[in-house]
């Protein structure tokens, strides 16, 4: 699992995303790997608020992972 990511969240959904970090310092909204539109972005895509959430995006798991 790379650590270039950030962990973002859908603010309608609630689901995990994850934001390019060299990106997540830029102003809202954030473009998700997957192409989602992201509102929040706190911590790493693989700690609690990423990987570890109850709903981290599929799409997202994948393109982290390649």
């Amino acid at each position: 699992m790379t650590t270039d990511h950030a962990a973002g969240r859908d603010q309608e959904t609630g689901r995990a995303h994850a934001v390019l970090r060299t990106t997540a310092d830029l102003p809202a909204p954030w473009a998700a790997l997957c192409g989602a539109s992201v509102g929040v972005v706190q911590g790493r895509w693989d700690g609690p608020r990423g990987t570890g959430s109850a709903d981290p995006c599929p799409e997202c798991l994948r393109l982290a992972a390649g």
